[in-house]
């Protein structure tokens, strides 16, 4: 008997599939996130002190003036009308051309993600992703009876060329987060991505883009998404679906995540969400129609991305003083996340214990791998706190990284210098 049937008890009637399921490490860390005096760097939460309270407060109450019997009714299943023009608009100002009709409204992006696996996916069928990555998605993937291609990655994103060359059968599907990739923040070039078209087209692959950080860019030009980068290669647009969010830069609380979808996959896309929830919530998607419309997010993107420069600089900045060579990240040009690596020997796992102790948490790095993780590896993620408070985190993670043994930066370029050569 394993250990989940253990748990769960030899009688309980559960699927295969669910007792298989590992929980969320991130999920499982929301509970100590919310302890008196904790500093977490764990979730992937937006920052809360930058909600437009008051722009989604007019939002609600003139959906409730304006249309209060549409917002409290059963909808469409694809996403309310008025609501579906408006994402199309938003898409347009990132750069690709969309009709209403190719846009569905889910229920945040993760919802997306499972309608995806579910419509495409078969036990047994392949999926390649960048390794590490972004948990949720190994999840829905999972749940479906996927195996997984990994592809590694660098500070381009994904090495698409990699899997382009590797010989045997094709993914049926390919996942990848293009900008300010969750965890590492990488964003995938552009000539990456314009290979990895050709070969979708050339192998008949499906492309996920999952967008939820794009708005988040604080530095840099931002990239085409690949549903506008198809129309230079012919076919391609019937290979691609976009998956994005108005999680990260309006509210979570809301629940509107949407998909870009060709035909014949919207509309597999859409019976599956008739069977699993009818719609999403009407309510939400006025209120989001309403606040898009109002031209506010336009108008606080530019202080949401000051605010999110000044914590990513502050974090790394604290990282670079505290722990010097004994730690090794890049800084991202946006997004929410640092993704890091101890070069002592440090197990990030044991220093999580450690620094709970002392009061700051994070993600260690294996939650982000199918397999043979990276020990040394760990996500931080600097959105929700300010400045100070982050200084004081990564003051708390040195502390902890002491106890457990780890180099503060004299030690180590003191032991470094004064290592044997090898031969």
């Amino acid at each position: 008997m394993n250990d989940d049937a253990l748990r769960y008890g030899a009688d309980t009637p559960l699927s295969r599939r669910v007792v298989a399921m590992r929980s969320s490490a991130i999920r499982d860390l929301l509970g100590d996130a919310q302890r008196p005096g904790m500093l977490s760097l764990a979730g992937g939460l937006p920052a809360a002190d930058q909600f437009d309270v008051e722009g989604i407060e007019r939002a609600f109450a003139q959906a409730m003036r304006e249309a209060p019997r549409v917002a409290l009714q059963y909808g469409a299943t694809e996403g309310q009308p008025s609501l579906r023009e408006a994402l199309a608009s938003l898409m347009a100002q990132r750069g690709a051309a969309v009709a209403p009709d190719d846009v569905v409204v889910t229920a945040g992006s993760q919802q997306a993600l499972d309608l995806l696996a579910r419509a495409l996916l078969d036990p047994g069928d392949l999926v390649a992703l960048e390794r590490p990555s972004y948990l949720a998605a190994l999840q829905a993937f999972a749940l479906s009876g996927a195996r997984f291609v990994a592809v590694s990655g660098d500070g381009d994103g994904a090495c698409v060329e990699r899997l382009l060359a590797a010989p045997g059968p094709a993914p049926k599907l390919v996942y990848l987060v293009t900008n300010f990739a969750n965890p590492t923040g990488a964003t995938l070039s552009l000539a990456r991505r314009r290979a990895l078209l050709d070969w979708a087209v050339r192998r008949r692959v499906v492309v996920v883009e999952d967008d939820p950080y794009g708005e988040l860019r604080v530095e840099g030009a931002a990239l085409p998404p690949l549903v506008a980068l198809a129309r230079d290669t012919p076919g391609a647009a019937h290979w691609c679906a976009y998956v994005s969010t108005l999680s990260k830069v309006v509210s979570p609380g809301l629940r509107i995540g949407f998909a870009v979808l060709p035909g014949w996959l919207r509309d597999a896309v859409v019976r599956v969400k008739q069977a699993l929830d009818l719609q999403t919530g009407s309510l939400a998607q006025e209120v989001a129609d309403r606040y898009l419309r109002s031209g506010r997010l336009a108008q606080r993107l530019p202080q949401l991305r000051a605010s999110y420069r000044e914590r990513r600089d502050a974090l790394c900045d604290a990282l670079a003083a505290r722990f010097g060579d004994g730690l090794r990240f890049a800084r991202p040009e946006g997004g929410m996340f640092v993704w890091a690596r101890f070069t002592d020997g440090t197990d990030a796992s044991a220093l999580l214990a450690a620094a709970r102790d002392e009061g700051t948490i994070f993600v260690p790095g294996a939650a982000f791998y199918d397999g043979a993780p990276d020990a040394a590896a760990l996500r931080l993620s600097f959105a929700t706190l300010a400045p100070p408070q982050l200084a004081e985190a990564v003051e708390r993670l040195a502390r902890a990284h002491r106890r457990l043994g780890g180099c503060d930066p004299t030690a180590l370029a003191k032991r470094e210098a004064g290592a044997t050569p090898a031969h």
